[in-house]
C-alpha cells in the first residue's frame, strides 16, 4: 500500500546524498550551483552540534536531529545521543553531533526544542543489540544498565538525506530508517556471525515516564505497547503513546524484563501508575533475537489513541510494502515540500544553508489524528476530525505559540494552505474542548494562538469557523479575567500594565499581551465588529503604559512609578523578579511590531531612533547577559532588522540581514545560532532570504528586504498560487533594492500589504551594488496602527462584590460604582463642570495618561476629574488651540485616600471600597477636581494632550473640562 495522508502524492525520485564527514558535507565552492537541487542541498547535521564558545543565556544549539520524517508526519525515526564527560553538551536528550554514542533509534522528536535534559518525545527506542545473551536473557537489565547497550558509531559511517538515516554502527549493524506520515520503518542489517537481536525500551523515551506495557506476539511476529509520561520541559502535560511493529523475520527466541527481573519467553510486561511524581524510564521493555546475519524489516505504526489505531496505520500507510518503497514515497513528498521556494542561483553554501531551513521549517507541527480521523483533543478525550482534514496539536512546543507566531506559521500560510488552514480549524479546536487559548501547560508567556490565527486568517487561511474563534477571544479576554490564559491577566485587563513586583518577566508580557489584542482587533476588523475592533485596538496600545517618557525607553514599572535604577541590558531586576523574557530591555525595546511610528516618535524620532537601533546591531547574537547588542537567535528580537524600514533606512535591513546570514549561520553542525524552536529559527532565515518578513505579527503585511537569490519562485501545494521574484545581479554584488515593481507597477514603499500574499503575484527587483533612494520616503514606511492610542485604558470602578471587574491600583482595589451611584455619579451623569464616562462594568472608564490626545473645545480655566493611587502625582499636559498655538498645563491630582491639596477640591467622596475577591473595605475615597489652570482668554481650545508620563505613582483622569 502507499497511501499515507490525504495530501501525499507522487513527485519523481532523486539521488542519494552523500555520507557526511564530522566537518560537515563537503560541497562545491562555484559561485554559481544551479546543478545543486534542493533536495540534494539540505544537510540534516547542521543545527546538530552545541557551540561552546558561546554563552548568550539560551544554548548555541539548533537541537536538530539527523533522521527519516515526511513533512509535517506523526513520525520521526531518529537516532538520539550519549556522551561522557560534559552533561551539558552530549546528555542533552537529543542530537548533540560531539558525542561518541548513539542511544538508540526513537520514534518521535521535536524540531529544534530547547530546555535542555528534557527534551521531548523519542518514544519506543530500539537497540541493535549483537552481543551475546547469557541463559536465554540479556547481560544485564537496561532497567539499571541501559548505557550498557549504547552503541559507539562513527559520523563517517553515517547517511542522511530528507526522508531517511542510515548508519553502520562500530558493532557491525547497519541500521537504517524511513517512514510515511504515522509509520516507521527500520531496517537492521546484523553481521553475518554474532547475535541478531533488538532491544525494545518501550519506557525509554526522553522525558520521564509514569507507566509502559509491552506484548510480545510471536505467531504474528508483532509487538505491541503503550507508555504514559510527561511531553517536552516537563512542565505538567502529559500524554500516552502507543505502537504496534510487526516484524519480517521470526523470533528465533524473546523476553522481557520489569525492573531487574528478565524473564526469557515472557510475552508480556507492565508497570504504571497514577502518580506523576516518579520516574519509571527503562523500567519495562523486551528483547527479540533473529537468526544470526538476519536483516530484519521492522515495521511500526504509532497513534497516540490506541494499539488498535497504531496496527490500522501500519497496515493503511504501509501494508505490504518494503523498505525501499516506503523511502521513496518519502523523497517525493519532501522534493514537492522544498520545491515550494525554487531559489535559482547562489553558491553551494548559500543553498544548502536556504534549504535546509526550509527543511526544517516543515518539521512541526504534527498530524495528531490517525488515518481513521480519531484523535486524542486538547481536553485529553477522544474526537473524530473531519474528512479530508488534519489535527494538529503541537502547533508550538512551548504551549503559547510564542515560537511560531513571528515565522514559521507565515512561512507555512505560503508554502501549505491546507495545514495553514488546519492548524486555524485544531486552534478553534481548541477553544472549544477546554474553553481557553492555551493547549496545556505553557513555558512561554502570552497568548500567542491568537496571533496566530489572525495573522493566517490575513494571509487567506479562512476555511475554518472564524466568528467561533472571535466569539471565543471575546468571551475569554476580557474581565473579570477567569478564563483567560494569560497569567496576571485581571491586572493587565483592568490598568493595562502588570507591575514589575508580579515577576515572571512581568514587562515583556505587557509587550506580548498588546501584540495579542492587536491581533484580536484585527480579525474583528475583518469581520465587520467594529464594537470588539475598538475595545481590543485600545487593549493594543498598552505597551505605552510601560514606556518612560523620561529616559524614552520601555521599563519595569511599579506602583510608584517606573523603575529607572533597573538595568536595561538584564533580564531581571537586583532583586531577581524577572522583566524580559530571554532577552534584554535593550532587544525587547523594538517589539511593538504594530504601532512602530508611534515608538520611533516616542524614543525621539528617527534620527535618535537609528543611532540607537544601530548600537543594537553592533553585536548581532550577543544574547541576553548584561550588554547592549541583539540576540538575533531567540524570537522577540527577530523583527528587529526590519525597524529600519520605519527608520527610512531599508539598505540597513539588508546590510543586517546579510551579516546575520554569513555571521551567524552556516554549513557545519553549530550551523544554527540557537535552539530551532520547531523551525522558527529556520523560517526566519528563509523569510532573510527571500526578501520579505512578515513582520507586523497579527496581519499578513510584508515588510521588504532584499532577495539574496536571482529568482525566487514560490509556489504552494494544492493552490494556483505563485509569488514570483526577481532579482536579477544580486550573485554578482547587487545587493541593493534600488526599485521595485509590484504585477508590473513601480512601488517605492518598503511593504505589501496581505492581499499580496493571498493573491500571489510578481515582484520584479532593480538591484545594484550601492544603495539608492527606494523606500526612504517619509510615505515609504510600513503602516504603523494607531487605532485606541487615545481611548481610555484603565477599568477602575466596579459593582459591589465584584471587585474582579476592575482595579484603580495595583493592589486589587478599585470604586464602588454602587457608593458612585448613592452620590449622584453614574454613567454619563454630570459632576459639576465634568461628565462622568458612560461605561458599563468591566469597560474602561479612565485614563491612564501616556499623551493620548483628547478633544475638547471651548474656552476658560481647565481643571481635570481625577485621582491617583501611590500619589500625589504629577505631570504636564499639553493645550492645543484652534489655531495650533499650545500651552503646556502642569497639574497634580491627589492620592484617592488623601484630603485635597491646596487648589484642588474633592468632586465626589466615598466611604469604602471594593476588591478583587468580592470584599468591600473601609475608608475614604476621592475623585478629585484639580486646581483650575488659566488659559488663554483669546483663544479657544481644540484638545489637550494629556501627559506623556507623570513623576510616580498612577494617575488616572475621568474627565476633562474648561469652563
Amino acid at each position: 500500500m502507499s497511501s499515507w495522508s490525504s495530501w501525499r502524492v507522487r513527485l519523481p525520485a532523486v539521488a542519494l546524498a552523500v555520507c557526511l564527514a564530522p566537518i560537515g558535507p563537503v560541497v562545491p565552492t562555484t559561485a554559481h550551483a544551479a546543478g545543486i537541487s534542493a533536495f540534494d542541498a539540505v544537510n540534516q547535521f547542521i543545527g546538530t552540534e552545541l557551540d561552546t564558545t558561546q554563552n548568550k543565556s539560551n544554548d548555541a544549539y539548533g537541537n536538530t536531529y539527523p533522521g527519516a520524517s515526511v513533512p509535517f508526519g506523526m513520525v520521526q525515526p531518529s537516532p538520539t545521543t550519549w556522551g561522557e564527560g560534559n552533561t551539558n553538551v552530549s546528555q542533552k536528550g537529543g542530537y548533540e553531533y560531539t558525542a561518541s554514542l548513539i542511544r538508540g533509534f526513537g520514534l518521535t522528536r521535536y524540531e529544534g526544542t530547547g530546555c535542555t535534559g528534557r527534551f521531548g518525545g523519542y518514544e519506543f527506542p530500539t537497540i541493535p543489540y549483537a552481543g551475546e545473551l547469557t541463559g536465554g536473557v540479556l547481560p544485564k537489565s537496561p532497567a539499571s544498565n541501559i548505557r550498557d547497550y549504547y552503541l559507539p558509531f562513527s559520523h563517517a559511517n553515517e547517511t542522511s538525506q530528507p526522508g531517511y538515516y542510515g548508519v553502520k554502527l562500530d558493532n557491525g549493524v547497519e541500521a537504517e530508517m524511513t517512514s510515511s506520515t504515522r509509520t516507521a520503518v527500520s531496517r537492521y542489517d546484523f553481521p553475518k556471525s554474532g547475535s541478531s537481536s533488538l532491544i525494545l525500551d518501550v519506557s525509554g523515551p526522553n522525558n520521564r515516564t509514569f507507566g509502559s506495557e509491552v506484548t510480545i506476539d510471536p505467531k504474528t511476529r508483532t509487538v505491541s505497547g503503550w507508555m504514559y509520561g510527561v511531553d517536552v520541559c516537563d512542565n505538567g502535560n502529559y500524554y500516552k503513546a502507543y505502537f504496534s511493529t510487526t516484524y519480517d523475520h521470526d523470533f528465533a527466541s524473546y523476553g522481557t524484563w520489569t525492573d531487574d527481573a528478565m524473564t526469557a519467553g515472557s510475552t508480556h510486561a507492565t508497570k504504571s501508575t497514577q502518580d506523576v511524581g516518579v520516574d519509571y524510564r527503562h523500567d519495562t521493555g523486551a528483547w527479540l533475537t533473529f537468526q544470526p546475519g538476519a536483516k530484519v524489516v521492522a515495521t511500526t505504526g504509532f497513534s497516540y489513541v490506541s494499539i488498535e489505531n497504531a496496527a490500522l496505520n501500519r497496515e493503511t500507510e504501509v501494508g505490504d510494502d518494503g523498505f525501499n518503497d516506503v523511502r521513496g514515497d518519502a523523497k517525493k513528498a519532501w522534493k514537492e515540500a522544498l520545491g515550494t521556494v525554487d531559489a535559482q542561483g547562489g553558491t553551494a553554501e548559500q543553498r544548502t544553508k536556504f534549504y535546509t531551513a526550509l527543511y526544517h521549517a516543515f518539521g512541526n507541527p504534527n498530524v495528531r489524528e490517525d488515518v481513521n480521523g480519531e484523535y486524542v483533543g486538547f481536553d485529553n478525550a477522544r474526537h473524530t476530525v473531519g474528512k479530508g482534514h488534519h489535527f494538529y496539536r503541537n502547533i508550538n512546543w512551548a504551549g503559547s505559540g510564542w515560537d511560531a507566531y513571528r515565522s514559521q506559521v507565515q512561512l507555512i500560510a505560503l508554502t501549505y494552505p491546507k495545514v495553514a488552514n488546519d492548524i486555524q480549524r485544531s486552534i478553534v479546536l481548541l477553544t472549544q474542548q477546554r474553553n481557553s487559548w492555551a493547549p496545556g501547560a505553557a513555558r512561554m508567556q502570552g497568548d500567542n494562538y491568537q496571533v496566530i490565527l489572525a495573522t493566517l486568517d490575513d494571509m487567506g487561511a479562512t476555511d475554518y469557523d472564524r466568528e467561533a474563534a472571535l466569539a471565543s477571544m471575546k468571551a475569554t479576554q476580557v474581565l473579570p479575567a477567569t478564563k483567560t490564559s494569560r497569567t496576571d491577566g485581571y491586572q493587565y485587563f483592568a490598568t493595562g500594565l502588570i507591575e514589575n513586583a508580579k515577576g515572571d518577566f512581568a514587562t515583556s508580557r505587557v509587550l506580548e499581551y498588546s501584540i495579542d489584542d492587536f491581533a484580536i482587533a484585527q480579525l474583528a476588523s475583518r469581520l465587520g465588529d467594529q464594537k470588539a475592533y475598538e475595545f481590543f485596538s485600545a487593549r493594543s496600545q498598552n505597551w505605552m503604559n510601560v514606556f518612560d517618557p523620561p529616559t524614552q525607553h520601555i521599563r519595569p514599572r511599579s506602583r510608584s512609578g517606573f523603575d529607572r535604577t533597573f538595568d536595561l541590558r538584564g533580564r531581571d531586576d537586583s532583586a531577581g523578579r524577572g522583566q524580559f523574557n530571554q532577552s534584554t530591555g535593550y532587544q525587547y525595546g523594538w517589539l511593538v511590531p504594530h504601532n512602530l511610528s508611534t515608538l520611533i516618535e516616542k524614543r525621539g524620532g528617527v534620527a535618535k531612533s537609528t543611532a540607537a537601533l544601530d548600537t543594537l546591531m553592533e553585536r548581532l547574537d550577543a544574547g541576553a547577559y548584561t550588554q547592549t547588542g541583539n540576540y538575533l537567535s531567540n524570537q522577540p528580537a527577530f523583527g528587529t532588522p526590519w525597524v529600519y524600514n520605519w527608520l527610512q533606512a531599508p539598505s540597513k535591513t539588508t546590510d543586517v540581514l546579510y551579516r546575520a546570514v554569513d555571521e551567524m549561520y552556516d554549513t557545519t553542525p553549530s550551523g544554527l545560532p540557537g535552539n530551532d524552536d520547531q523551525g522558527a529559527l529556520s523560517a526566519w532565515y528563509v523569510w532573510a532570504n527571500i526578501g520579505l518578513y512578515p513582520a507586523i505579527y497579527g496581519t499578513g503585511d510584508l515588510v521588504v528586504s532584499a532577495p539574496m537569490f536571482d529568482r525566487i519562485v514560490i509556489e504552494p501545494v494544492g493552490v494556483s498560487r505563485r509569488i514570483k521574484i526577481s532579482a536579477s545581479g544580486v550573485a554578482r554584488g547587487a545587493k541593493y533594492v534600488n526599485g521595485l515593481k509590484v504585477n508590473g507597477t513601480a512601488r517605492s514603499k518598503s511593504w505589501l500589504d496581505s492581499s499580496f500574499a493571498q493573491a500571489g503575484g510578481t515582484l520584479d527587483f532593480t538591484m545594484k551594488a550601492t544603495a539608492g533612494t527606494w523606500g526612504t520616503g517619509a510615505s515609504d514606511v510600513p503602516p504603523s496602527y494607531t487605532e485606541g492610542s487615545n481611548a481610555l485604558n484603565s477599568v477602575g470602578t466596579t459593582p459591589d462584590g465584584q471587585g474582579n471587574l476592575g482595579s484603580i491600583d495595583l493592589s486589587d482595589w478599585s470604586l464602588s460604582r454602587d457608593s458612585l451611584a448613592a452620590a449622584g455619579v453614574t454613567p454619563g451623569s454630570a459632576v459639576g463642570d465634568f461628565t462622568w464616562p458612560s461605561a458599563g462594568p468591566g469597560e474602561p472608564d479612565n485614563w491612564i495618561p501616556h499623551g493620548q490626545k483628547i478633544a475638547v473645545t471651548g474656552s476658560g480655566p481647565l481643571s481635570f476629574l481625577g485621582l491617583s493611587t501611590n500619589g500625589p502625582a504629577r505631570g504636564t499636559a499639553v493645550v492645543t488651540y484652534t489655531d495650533g498655538t499650545t500651552q503646556d498645563v502642569p497639574f497634580s491630582l491627589s492620592d484617592w485616600a488623601a484630603s485635597p491639596a491646596a487648589g484642588e477640591r474633592a468632586a465626589v467622596t466615598l466611604n469604602g471600597r471594593n476588591n478583587v475577591n468580592g470584599t468591600a473595605g473601609t475608608g475614604t475615597f476621592r475623585v478629585f477636581a484639580s486646581a483650575p489652570v488659566t488659559l488663554d482668554a483669546g483663544r479657544t481650545v481644540a484638545s489637550v494632550t494629556l501627559p506623556e508620563s507623570t513623576d510616580k505613582g498612577i494617575m488616572h483622569i475621568f474627565d476633562v473640562a474648561v469652563s
